[in-house]
């Protein structure tokens, strides 16, 4: 099963969103901008086949609880993506973090040729290094964080900026991925 996890659970005490002029989005994006891009994927109807599954989680920003739940169902066999924000700075649209096993390195650069990211084995986030990966990798080799890009400031304690394409983006690489995923199973 190819298992899309993003956190649906950040509270700020108060919630606000801009489109900019200029074009970028402005707001309590943790993770606002994941959410966004996975149903963007869900809506599209590039996900059926009953290979993906879809999981909101809670509880990322104190205890995982969310996470522990999803990690109950998992097995080895999964391959898992999480889906965030990232205060790693890149030119690019998105990024995709902490992919250590070589395998699933390779199945990404397959997955989405042409698309404009940065691949990371670790975590280039400055302002954040732990995530749901964390909590999956103790079952699932076949892991990574599929990052959407934000900057000025922390998004954990406020109003960040996103630009659209970041989105639309991650939307585009997450259908391309579950294609690919499915292609790959028999």
């Amino acid at each position: 099963m190819l298992v899309i996890s993003c956190h649906a659970d950040t509270g700020f005490q108060a919630h606000s969103l801009t489109h900019r002029a200029d074009g970028i989005i402005q707001g309590h994006l943790d993770n606002f901008a994941g959410v966004q891009a996975v149903m963007q994927a869900y809506f599209s109807g590039r996900l059926a086949g009953g290979h993906v599954r879809i999981e909101l989680t809670y509880g990322e920003e104190t205890d995982f609880a969310g996470a522990y739940d999803v990690l109950e169902t998992l097995s080895p066999d999964d391959t898992v993506l999480v889906v965030d924000v990232s205060g790693a700075e890149t030119d690019n649209d998105f990024t995709i973090e902490k992919c250590k096993a070589a395998a699933m390195r390779a199945f990404v650069r397959e997955a989405l040729g042409g698309l404009a990211y940065d691949l990371y084995e670790g975590c280039p986030d400055p302002l954040s290094d732990v995530d749901e990966v964390e909590v999956y990798k103790q079952v699932c080799p076949r892991i990574c964080f599929v990052g959407v890009p934000v900057f000025g400031g922390d998004y954990n304690a406020g109003q960040v900026l996103c630009r659209p394409q970041s989105i639309a983006s991650v939307t585009e690489a997450l259908c391309r991925l579950a294609e690919a995923y499915q292609r790959a199973k028999p």
